[in-house]
């Protein structure tokens, strides 16, 4: 995508279509609108800096906690944990959503490559 960002933003400032750009370019043409709305928005070709993950050590140990807790009992306990995982999953901050949906190829990729084994 890094690669293709700056003649996706060249075509659209001559005016050329979001289907006709992914098309040419061979892209989804949903990636061409993303580019173009982050360059819309930021004024440049850059990727977002990022801070962390979503896989921090805190949120690690939240996760290996909640199982922990909620591992020895039966029906109970599997209402407990999604109660505990929704409320969890509303204390997440968008940014660390957004983090997570764009490293999601980089990390599919590693799998891939590492044919499904350990990778990080």
């Amino acid at each position: 995508m890094k690669e293709f960002k700056a003649a996706i933003i060249r075509m659209h400032e001559r005016g050329t279509g979001k289907r006709e750009i992914g098309r040419l370019l061979g892209i989804d043409e949903s990636t061409v609108r993303k580019a173009i709305k982050r360059f819309e928005e930021t004024g440049s070709n850059d990727n977002r800096k990022r801070e962390k993950t979503a896989r921090s050590s805190r949120n690690i140990q939240r996760a290996k906690g909640m199982i922990k807790r909620n591992a020895t009992t039966k029906v109970n306990s599997i209402r407990k944990l999604k109660k505990a995982l929704k409320k969890a999953w509303k204390e997440i901050n968008l940014e660390t959503l957004i983090k997570t949906v764009d490293d999601f190829p980089k990390r599919l990729e590693a799998c891939i490559a590492a044919n499904g084994g350990y990778f990080e």
